[in-house]
């Protein structure tokens, strides 16, 4: 088939990468537009990239309504999407014959939504996976078309399973293409349906108020980027890594340095947790070890939420 590919962070490049490797034809990629930077440089998606070097024609709408001629004009057979991160109307999806799909990486109807990996680590779930649907107009509300699913590292962080299964959609979008007009395609059961939505910057701070484990892996959730971030002595440090302890620290308020030695211990609402990776305002990333070594903690400074 003629494929249509839309996507934009690393999670989608595996499935373009796929395609590419497959007997379908890729006749163009779409992604959203440069990201502005500083002193008038751009930063490119990572599929714009993975576009560039595959030689392909990239398109960049702002408002993907607006080039929709532009794209019925490639001649695709249907279109695909995984990560896209634009709201598809009407006139899109009734512009291929096949129609469109989805690369969604949950288990639908479970994590409908724009964070369905940071939603499954943050929420302690053993097992996640993907699933390729039809789009419609509903949020992930489509039939399922095919799925797969994989257990979640004990330490798994998001970076770490996005790239998993970023590879494991890559494969099950093939397979599915290759089938697709011997697929019967399958009802979600709204009745079951979790959504999750982007993640604000407000939301990135820990709540130490929570208990230990819920605290890493609310951690393992955002790292490596957006990155859980804490306020302490009026600096916001990244926490990159971190492991739950069981020991009674319940005489020390929710998110107090309690250990600030070799090793940089936070108390939670039940339990404490052990900072391993953390990094300071303009500075790189260190195991803690190495962090204390040149900077500690007052014992007994608590660890906040800015202002917003």
């Amino acid at each position: 088939m003629k494929v249509l590919f839309l996507g934009t962070p690393e999670f989608a490049v595996k499935s373009l990468h796929a395609l590419l490797s497959s007997s379908h034809e890729v006749v163009g990629v779409v992604t959203q537009p440069d990201r502005a930077l500083k002193h008038g440089k751009s930063e490119f998606s990572a599929v714009k990239t993975a576009a560039t070097e595959a030689k392909l024609p990239i398109f960049q709408p702002v408002k993907i309504r607006d080039d929709i001629e532009t794209l019925k004009a490639l001649g695709a057979d249907i279109a695909v999407t995984a990560a896209y991160g634009q709201l598809l109307n009407c006139e899109f999806l009734g512009a291929f014959d096949k129609g469109v799909i989805n690369v969604h990486a949950s288990l639908l109807p479970k994590y409908r939504g724009a964070s369905p990996i940071q939603a499954a680590i943050a929420a302690g779930d053993k097992i996640t996976g993907v699933t390729i649907m039809r789009t419609e107009l509903g949020l992930d509300t489509g039939d399922i078309l095919s799925a797969v699913d994989t257990e979640i590292g004990e330490s798994e962080t998001f970076g770490e399973l996005s790239d998993r299964l970023g590879m494991l959609g890559a494969r099950l979008l093939i397979n599915t293409l290759d089938g697709y007009d011997g697929i019967v395609p399958k009802k979600q059961n709204d009745a079951e349906a979790t959504h999750c939505r982007t993640i604000k910057k407000s939301e990135q701070y820990i709540d130490f108020s929570s208990d230990a484990q819920k605290v890493v892996n609310f951690i393992r959730s955002l790292s490596p980027v957006p990155c859980a971030k804490t306020l302490i002595n009026g600096e916001i440090f990244k926490i990159y890594r971190a492991k739950a302890l069981d020991d009674d620290y319940s005489e020390h308020a929710c998110g107090t340095v309690v250990q600030s030695d070799h090793k940089l211990v936070i108390s939670c609402g039940r339990g404490a947790v052990e900072i391993l990776n953390i990094q300071a305002p303009s500075k790189r990333a260190l195991d803690t070890a190495e962090f204390l070594r040149g900077r500690k903690f007052e014992i007994g400074v608590t660890c906040a939420t800015p202002q917003l």
